[in-house]
């Protein structure tokens, strides 16, 4: 008992600091039906500039910078202020210009925010962890309750403060003008407009006391684990969010509620469950997917919230940007409507430009890189079959990926080599049964996913598949009799064909493009089919799909499946042409990375997803050419993220849109949309 009243102080300080970052998550939320990721380096920003306010000098981008030397509470309101102005420069600039825009360019847009201003801190403060001074208040001695419950003095005032704030936010949510008109503009912003609320000063209004919000659970963060550190922001952010969701994204006591339950949750599975603190981050997703199949909303949230939204994931043009830019694109557009009508005169041209490249490039490091291009487009385009065609925010698609590379490795390495001493090469065939029996396992365990988020729409289905991803990754770091664990497995054969070694970088090329013409090709076919069309249908609008007789959630199941398949087949040649894996290679980051490929390529074409890899992962190579990211390499991540903002302001519909084919159900005449594929009606 004694033990319990500990994880229970234990769970109300961490849940007061999840509780502080899920307002900032539910606030924006309410108003702009946004989720930010870029919340999480807001957490991690208002962390470093408190340490940085309170020490005597500070190491920036190389250079020793004297600073003031503040105290904690002067430090903390001066990070916080900064902060909030770092939200409100953030929201002018990448966000208001998306108001209008397809649903995923905001969510794009902000995680590239979030991928900018990681990149930028660590050039400014380095890699290495920032020590949180001393406080003279963690100095006394700890407050004991009951003869065994210890509470050090900031843990009460972390718990103090995040009471303060969020009852304080409450009040001034209920009984300010400001408040008020916050509340209007999340019920109805064009009404809200016609009555004269100035609806984007609210919006920044809100950014920045989201933000400083997220400031302050980030200080006291650092201030109760002693560091600041660039990536400290990521995982809080994600139990922010959960902690969001379980408590009903848009509601300020909800947010408050599902903090504090996470905290404890948390708390009593690292003391109570054996290996209890290795899987405590599982828990937490256990209990988000959990809950949403139970109760969708969470528990204070609104039943509406869970809708698809306004407007396609697809869009059209933007209306921003030069009459230059717009030529530009026009241009662009021309020859990628030249390109499909020349219609397999295109695709076997670009095949014969990628096999000239693979004859005649020299280096063997560009060639590896090109690889991973084709690879990372293979993998985008399962990825696109399920959000770009089927119009479904999938987060956990990495799940279905790193099924396909575990099989193969566990087979081949912990079974037979290390198990049975069998060598690879007298088991070379084994490769080529993997592809299809991984891509048939991932499928299967798609649809397992996928059933139950069939009653999840827009947001909180891709949270929920984001908890699905995380559960994953977990269970591969700590069953470490199946997976090696954190170590990974290592030793994996490269590629062999009767007897014949395909481990140089040129015949891996070769390999991996024509597991492209075989992934292409089958995603075509079936676009192309009825199925295909029925996802579009899905897409564009699921409710007007349903009443024309489409089983939606039969064919929602058919999209969890093929995109699975394309995961598993492809992890598979991954982990034999990367000879190593470990759970790092498949964590939110990389969803979110194949995710950004897609929209950068275009959702819902065949090229994009290879459009889009080969512009981040050539920049990234050809970035490092340029002299100050050579001295600082991070800030090419920085670079990237910019042009991807960029991109998602003037083309959100990404660059090879055009590239999109128009798709009808059989019995119905196609009627254009601007951008997009237009499907209404079935037979």
């Amino acid at each position: 008992m004694d033990y319990l009243g500990q994880l229970l102080a234990n769970g109300l300080v961490l849940g007061a600091i999840y509780a502080l970052t899920a307002v900032a998550f539910t606030l924006v939320y309410g108003v702009v039906r946004l989720v930010n990721f870029a919340f999480g380096e807001l957490f991690m920003l208002g962390a470093f500039l408190t340490t940085s306010l309170m020490l005597p000098e500070v190491r920036l981008i190389g250079m020793v910078v004297p600073m003031p030397g503040f105290s904690l509470p002067v430090a903390a309101l001066g990070a916080i202020v900064l902060t909030a102005l770092v939200g409100v420069a953030v929201d002018r600039i990448a966000y208001r210009p998306l108001r209008n825009a397809p649903r995923l360019a905001p969510l794009i847009t902000s995680i590239a925010v979030s991928v900018v201003l990681q990149s930028l801190a660590q050039t400014v403060w380095g890699a290495e962890e920032l020590r949180f001074p001393e406080f003279h208040l963690a100095t006394l001695p700890p407050v004991v309750l009951f003869d065994s419950i210890y509470l050090s003095v900031m843990d009460l005032v972390v718990m103090a403060t995040a009471v303060a704030a969020m009852l304080g936010l409450s009040l001034f949510i209920a009984r300010s003008s400001l408040g008020r008109a916050m509340r209007a503009s999340a019920e109805d912003q064009m009404a809200a407009t016609l009555v004269g609320i100035p609806v984007n000063r609210v919006v920044a209004a809100a950014f920045a006391i989201g933000s400083g919000f997220a400031a302050l659970a980030g200080l006291l963060y650092a201030q109760t684990y002693g560091f600041a550190h660039s990536s400290m922001g990521f995982l809080p952010g994600l139990k922010a969010l959960t902690a969001a969701v379980l408590g009903g994204i848009g509601s300020i006591p909800g947010a408050a509620l599902g903090g504090l339950i996470l905290g404890l949750v948390e708390a009593l599975g690292s003391g109570y469950l054996p290996n209890g603190t290795a899987w405590k981050d599982a828990i937490s997703f256990v209990l988000l997917v959990g809950l949403l199949y139970l109760r969708p909303q969470g528990l204070l949230g609104k039943p509406e919230l869970n809708s698809a939204g306004r407007g396609s994931l697809l869009g059209g043009a933007s209306e921003f940007g030069a009459d230059w830019l717009r030529a530009g694109f026009a241009r662009f557009d021309g020859l990628l409507a030249r390109s499909a009508a020349a219609g397999p005169r295109a695709a076997l041209g670009l095949l014969a430009v990628a096999i000239l490249v693979g004859l005649f490039v020299p280096s063997d490091y560009w060639l590896r890189i090109l690889t991973m291009v084709v690879i990372y487009g293979m993998l985008a385009s399962g990825l696109n079959v399920i959000v770009g065609f089927a119009g479904l925010l999938d987060l956990g698609f990495v799940a279905f990926w790193a099924v396909g590379s575990y099989l193969t490795s566990i087979l081949f390495v912990l079974v037979l080599k290390d198990q049975f001493g069998v060598a690879p090469a007298d088991i070379w065939w084994l490769l080529y049964l993997n592809l299809p029996l991984a891509g048939l396992l991932a499928a299967g365990f798609a649809v397992l996913l996928g059933t139950p988020t069939l009653r999840l729409r827009g947001d909180y289905l891709a949270i929920m598949t984001l908890g699905f991803g995380e559960i994953v990754r977990v269970v591969a770091i700590n069953w470490m009799d199946v997976t090696n664990g954190p170590m990974g497995i290592r030793g994996i054969p490269a590629p062999n064909l009767f007897g014949i070694a395909l481990g140089s970088p040129r015949a891996q090329f070769f390999f991996a493009l024509a597991l492209a013409v075989l992934v292409v090709f089958a995603i075509a076919r079936l676009v192309r089919s009825y199925v295909g069309r029925a996802w579009v249908a899905i897409r564009e609008d699921e409710e007007a799909a349903e009443a024309m007789g489409v089983p939606t959630a039969r064919y929602k199941l058919y999209a969890y499946a093929a995109s699975g398949f394309v995961g598993g087949f492809v992890g598979v040649f991954y982990a034999h042409s990367q000879q190593y894996i470990s759970p790092l290679n498949f964590s939110l980051f990389e969803n979110i990375l194949l995710l950004m490929l897609v929209v950068l390529g275009g959702l819902g074409t065949f090229v994009g997803p290879f459009v889009g890899a080969l512009i981040w992962i050539v920049f990234l190579q050809l970035a490092l050419d340029l002299p100050f990211v050579q001295a600082y390499p991070e800030t090419r991540f920085a670079l990237l993220g910019l042009v991807l903002i960029v991109l998602m302001v003037f083309r959100p519909q990404g660059l090879a849109a055009s590239a999109r084919v128009a798709l009808t159900m059989p019995g119905t005449r196609p009627s254009t949309r601007a951008g997009a594929d237009n499907v209404k009606g079935a037979a």
